[in-house]
């Protein structure tokens, strides 16, 4: 039976094939004789009766340069897909959140993944603080006063994250001394007007941190990532180094405890972060790692999320 994908994501001129999560489910879907299109967040239109997106039919190919053909421009009501798949990378910003709220008027007919009411309340960073007893200490807020109590608190070693961004953008982290600490916060709270996600400095980050892929709150596969000597983002975007790995029973425990939760959620495609054995991070807005997952001898995971999103 053929099904109908939409994914709303980034331009695919941009994309890099061999990392990007969006064109390995873009590949699964067409390998099954899928159809499917693409269109950014401009393309979606809230009418009250019919909401609807402009849209074209894509082709892909695993040739990066020349790796998809679009078709012509069309204008479809939701109800016409199958599954849609929000996949537009942060900022996590206002127009992203309007994305949302178009695509809440989708009908029962049509599964939109992840669930846009919950990806407004999911807050990659920030989400962490509701799992305590799995994470780092945190302190989420734009006092700046505030936040150097809390490095002094913890130890002096802290990572600071705006709520907003991936991909390890604008991610720092302050040690004790450190003559650019005002500096740095000013620029990260913009002033104390913008709230940031203020984490306890976990060392073994040296090491690599673990993206785990959850499917339907199910561990997928794991992927550890090396970062950089002269950083300490693990994201691969800014060039760690990655490899496959198993996961300790401490993992497991922290995978365990959130499967309830992002099912009740509605979080079907989840890639979660860990440093230490410590959760820093649950991504629901576009994760990546299935691409690097498969090229390192691993599952092929955009088979398995393709099965549960048509289940």
């Amino acid at each position: 039976m053929s099904h109908r994908h939409l994914f709303v994501a980034d331009p695919l001129d941009v994309m890099n094939i061999w990392q990007d999560s969006t064109f390995g489910l873009m590949l699964e879907c067409q390998s099954r004789g899928h159809e499917i299109y693409h269109c950014g967040t401009e393309g979606l239109l809230g009418r009250s009766q019919a909401p609807s997106v402009r849209c074209r039919a894509v082709q892909v190919r695993a040739e990066q340069g020349n790796h998809f053909t679009l078709g012509e421009l069309r204008g479809l009501s939701l109800d016409a897909f199958d599954v849609i798949w929000m996949r537009k990378d942060p900022p996590f910003d206002l127009n992203y959140i309007a994305a949302t709220y178009v695509l809440d008027f989708a009908p029962a007919s049509t599964r939109v993944i992840n669930r846009p009411d919950s990806l407004r309340s999911w807050n990659e960073k920030a989400i962490v603080l509701r799992f305590a007893q799995w994470c780092p200490a945190g302190l989420l807020s734009r006092d700046i006063a505030a936040i150097k109590e809390f490095q002094r608190d913890v130890g002096g070693s802290v990572v600071i994250k705006p709520l907003q961004h991936s991909g390890g953008n604008g991610v720092v982290a302050l040690h004790p001394g450190d003559l650019n600490t005002n500096a740095l916060l000013e620029m990260s709270t913009r002033q104390g007007q913008d709230f940031v996600l203020v984490q306890q400095y976990q060392p073994e980050v040296v090491e690599g941190d673990k993206r785990v892929i959850l499917i339907n709150g199910e561990i997928g596969g794991a992927l550890l990532r090396v970062p950089p000597a002269d950083d300490l983002r693990g994201n691969i975007h800014v060039g760690a180094r990655t490899e496959r790995c198993e996961l300790t029973p401490q993992e497991r425990r922290v995978c365990e405890a959130l499967r309830q939760p992002l099912l009740d959620a509605g979080h079907l495609f989840v890639g979660i972060d860990l440093i230490g054995e410590k959760l820093t991070e649950i991504n629901v807005t576009s994760p990546t790692g299935i691409r690097e997952i498969l090229m390192e001898g691993g599952p092929d995971l955009a088979a398995s999320l393709v099965d549960a999103a048509l289940a």
